[in-house]
């Protein structure tokens, strides 16, 4: 019998979904309640209340700014002017003596606390969430490769203490600028802190629940800005807003020390021992029985690259069948680096042990009663070997690798449904604010919208193709753009039609939201293993884009009607259309290697696509997994 041992293989034989799976679910549902709040906290702790020049000595405020009266009678107050000389009141200058802000809805944001209005520093909101972004793209750009190359765990440990650390400081900043650099490093270290993670926790499932496992911890999301919303309103201040927001984090710190690093990752770096190790570290948390080190049916395992990928091909041996498969390292330079493992004991240990997965367990994956995942030395030596000259690990990949076929039709897809994204959905969120009503009611309501979007999206991901969806929904999001362009304010008979236009926002709100799961899905199911978190972190750098532009684009409203909305439709558009060009990946294997990931790009022309790749990839590990059918 001959069969690869892959990493899926491994994570099946020791309970493909446990305690150590359910443990990254968990803490990245935490992450996603707290971590995203900075990213929107802007519409409070940078909030814009009406404000007027500070009255002049001995005269009342009717008397020092000029005003007029809107259409209900009331009295609107110049926000930068005032008058030269209240007496006689015939010219206006500047705001001499600061500002009076409205205390209805904000007690103090940077904005009042350092006077950032008029001419002091015009668009401070705007370059505060901006810069914000351009941080999360500098992260996404030199962390992505840094835990390609060092590993998904003490990568995302380094964000994560920046990333309080940076929090912390910014709460008690001292004038605008100080603030704009530590906004700037919360950013960085956010990202940085995501693309790992999400990495490792997609690397820690089979294909059966890695759809289920990369939606639900995002339901927590909009959770976190209810809460959010909730802690603005009571506090009023944005300082304790801040603390509100990065204490609960530097908890978690303590906790996230305790993850493992990815098996896959290990795997596909040749550390051998590491795997080792881990492998019975993650079947003790597991549940799940291995034999004492050393007993019962040892198995070798040997580096070697098959059909492109880099796998592990194990050999059953006594000492006398290890001595037949020794090689001359002139012969075999690099290739057969042997070491022990009890990779078989794993399958056989963990027979029935997890009732829930019993179909994935009772399916040719796990062999026959005493079956081996192994081959003979014999069937080793037919093994395609590299040459003389290759080495044991595979070349390290760079960014340049991302712009080469077949990864570049991905990359550059990906980075469109990134960018599009981002500038939709930051459009929708950061424009609560021109809503009427309750500020923290709006953003109340936005959040809300939400949760349906992020719980209903693990069932229709894996029911529905990701394209076809993805392209309904930006579809979808562009026509509720253009209704929103036609509808206007308030029709000629004088009713109110921002109800209406409330609702058509909260509905593009939750679509855009939607295409949030599918897109993170395409990311971490086309990049190849030993790219994907340059692939994710190139996109999402990408991604911040939109998300920079976002602010500003809304703040053109003012000049050109409808700018933002035109804009956001127009992407919108594109997206829908492109999309359609990738294949479906709901029931592939991550793939390994470029060439796994030109099969599944070549099974978008084929008829029953995804079928024909998942009857590819068995066949090529020697495996057939009906649990991989259901996606």
């Amino acid at each position: 019998m001959e069969s690869v041992v892959t990493t899926d293989d491994v994570l099946m034989s020791i309970k493909p979904f446990g305690k150590i799976q359910t443990l990254f679910v968990m803490s990245g549902a935490y992450m996603y309640f707290f971590m995203p709040m900075n990213g929107q906290s802007v519409n409070f702790i940078a909030a814009i209340p009406d404000h007027h020049c500070t009255p002049r000595d001995g005269y009342s405020v009717n008397h020092s700014v000029p005003y007029t009266t809107d259409e209900h009678g009331v009295l609107v107050y110049a926000q930068c002017e005032e008058w030269t000389d209240p007496e006689y009141r015939n010219d206006t200058q500047d705001c001499q003596d600061g500002w009076v802000y409205d205390d209805t809805y904000y007690d103090n944001t940077i904005i009042t606390e350092w006077d950032l209005v008029c001419g002091q520093n015009y668009a401070a909101a705007e370059i505060s969430q901006s810069v914000l972004m351009v941080g999360g793209l500098f992260g996404a750009f030199f962390f992505g490769g840094l835990a390609d190359r060092y590993g998904r765990r003490p990568t995302f440990l380094f964000a994560l203490i920046l990333y309080d650390v940076s929090g912390l400081i910014l709460c008690f900043s001292t004038n605008y600028a100080m603030f704009i650099v530590f906004r700037f490093l919360i950013g960085f270290s956010q990202t940085a802190f995501w693309v790992p993670l999400s990495s490792n926790l997609s690397e820690y499932m089979i294909p059966k629940y890695r759809s289920w496992a990369m939606t639900v911890p995002s339901i927590s999301l909009p959770f976190g800005l209810m809460f959010m919303s909730l802690l603005a309103f009571l506090t009023r201040d944005w300082r304790y807003l801040q603390i509100g927001i990065t204490s609960p984090t530097i908890v978690a710190t303590i906790a996230f020390w305790f993850l493992p690093e990815s098996l896959r990752w290990l795997m596909s770096r040749g550390k051998d021992d590491q795997v080792e190790h881990l492998v019975r570290r993650l079947s003790k948390i597991n549940g799940i029985e291995l034999p004492p080190q050393g007993e019962s049916y040892d198995v070798s395992y040997d580096i070697t690259t098959q059909n492109g990928q880099q796998v592990y091909i194990t050999s059953n041996g006594d000492n006398t069948n290890q001595s037949k498969c020794e090689y001359e390292k002139d012969n075999r330079t690099g290739h057969m680096n042997r070491h022990t493992h009890e990779f078989t004991e794993i399958a056989q240990s963990s027979k029935g042990a997890d009732e829930s997965v019993g179909e994935v367990e009772n399916s040719d994956a796990s062999g026959t009663e005493g079956a081996e995942l192994a081959v003979t030395c014999d069937t080793l030596e037919k093994q395609s070997l590299p040459e003389s000259g290759d080495k044991k690990r595979p070349s390290r990949k760079s960014y340049l690798d991302l712009f080469k076929p077949p990864v570049l039709h991905v990359t550059t897809v990906l980075c469109i449904l990134r960018f599009s994204h981002t500038l939709v959905y930051f459009g929708f969120a950061l424009s609560t604010g021109r809503l009427a009503g309750d500020p923290y009611l709006n953003f109340f309501y936005s959040a809300l919208v939400e949760l349906p979007a992020r719980i209903m999206a693990p069932f229709v991901y894996k029911k529905v193709r990701r394209t076809y969806l993805l392209s309904f929904l930006f579809g979808a999001c562009c026509a509720n753009l253009i209704a929103l362009m036609l509808i206007p304010l308030e029709t000629k008979n004088h009713t109110d039609l921002a109800p209406l236009r409330t609702t058509l926002s909260l509905l593009g709100k939750f679509f855009i939201t939607m295409t949030l799961s599918g897109h993170m899905l395409l990311i971490m199911e086309l990049f190849p293993t030993d790219m994907r978190n340059m692939g994710n972190g190139w996109t999402l750098c990408v991604g911040r884009v939109g998300a920079i532009i976002a602010p500003f684009m809304l703040y053109l409203d003012s000049t050109f009607e409808h700018f933002s909305a035109s804009v956001m439709a127009a992407f919108s558009l594109l997206t829908a259309c492109i999309i359609l060009t990738l294949p479906d990946t709901r029931n592939t294997k991550q793939p390994q290697s470029i060439d796994e990931l030109r099969e599944i790009m070549r099974s978008r022309k084929n008829k029953g696509g995804e079928k024909q790749v998942e009857k590819d990839n068995t066949e090529k590990s020697g495996v057939e997994n009906e649990g991989y059918d259901e996606g």
